[in-house]
């Protein structure tokens, strides 16, 4: 669990005090005091922007501690259900959320996915950016590397993961289309387990692959699994890396594998800015509002973001690129 630093806390206030001008569903007089709820995987930053709107909106925030176990998370989901609370946010994606999620919405609670998104019906997915902008970032994130040519491997999420598996597959189909030069030599799926076992693995089939000249690690661990396998084979400078980081670099090794080279990291988006969006959203619904598709400004730290009607999607904005050239810009900050 990251703590919540001296640097976190003001850069909360910071938000807040830009955040005073919201477009629409700003509190007034008239508006209950609403309660929102952030559950099941939210990022712990996410927290940091998410109570900065909410105090800007006069909302009540609640965060639930963080890595519950499965059970935990559907008591405490039954628990807030009891309390009658306006809305929860999940974060993440979870099969066995699905019936906890129906009971939500039949208690009247608005549910609302934020990051990765549920497979569960809910009333609204906030995302950071599209999935196909993602999936084409960590093609292009490598290509930059290798300078558009030679061999690759892509590393793709073993478990129930789909949002994932539309990403390697998305992948795997535009890069022959934008990168004619790059060859691919498969896609690479281990255990899963995350260990050693599975570094030694991927650094075995570098070594059977001698010309191998990068790798795009799909989700978070596979990142981690490519970024370390380099590093542990002694191959940065001649095996790349392009990964999806998560929603973190406080508190993990990817500022380090970054700065020496071992990868360049594909952020989906400012889990900060995600979780202001996110009350914004419940804000703005709960105070009688529809979301049309089209563009919508939002004051504070966000700008300008898109609604989506057929995912019932509002989107932040577009993928984020961490570099040796920026990382230090962004290393403190979630």
């Amino acid at each position: 669990m990251i703590r919540r630093t001296t640097a976190a806390i003001a850069l909360a206030l910071t938000l807040a005090a830009l955040g005073a001008t919201l477009l629409t569903g700003s509190t007034s007089a008239a508006h209950r005091r609403y309660t929102v709820v952030f559950v099941a995987s939210i990022p712990p930053s996410s927290a940091i922007g998410g109570r900065a709107a909410a105090k800007v909106l006069d909302m009540r925030f609640i965060m639930a501690p963080f890595n519950l176990s499965p059970q935990s998370v559907i008591r405490y989901y039954k628990s807030m259900i009891a309390r009658h609370v306006d809305a929860i946010v999940s974060g993440g994606y979870d099969p066995q959320l699905k019936p906890i999620l129906t009971r939500v919405r039949k208690a009247g609670i608005l549910s609302i996915s934020s990051g990765d998104d549920i497979a569960a019906k809910r009333d609204l997915w906030v995302n950071y950016s599209s999935t196909v902008a993602f999936a084409h970032a960590l093609a292009d994130t490598l290509a930059s590397q290798i300078h558009g040519k030679g061999e690759y491997a892509i590393l793709d999420e073993r478990g129930e993961f789909p949002i994932a598996h539309f990403w390697a597959k998305t992948v795997a189909a535009y890069i022959p289309r934008a990168y004619p030069n790059m060859k691919s030599d498969g896609l690479v799926t281990e255990t899963g387990a995350g260990d050693q076992a599975e570094v030694d693995a991927i650094k075995s089939f570098m070594s059977s692959h001698p010309n191998l000249k990068g790798l795009i690690g799909i989700a978070p661990t596979e990142a981690y699994l490519a970024a370390e396998a380099i590093t542990q084979s002694g191959r940065i400078g001649q095996v790349f890396s392009a990964g999806n980081g998560g929603s973190d670099l406080k508190g993990t090794p990817l500022v380090g594998w970054i700065r020496s080279g071992a990868m360049e990291d594909v952020v989906v988006g400012n889990p900060i800015k995600l979780g202001y969006l996110t009350v914004w959203a419940a804000h703005y619904l709960l105070t009688g509002h529809h979301f049309r598709p089209g563009a919508y400004q939002v004051g504070g730290p966000i700008g300008l973001v898109y609604y989506y009607a057929k995912h019932q999607e509002l989107r932040l904005g577009q993928p984020l690129i961490i570099t040796k050239r920026n990382v230090d810009q962004y290393a403190n900050k979630f």
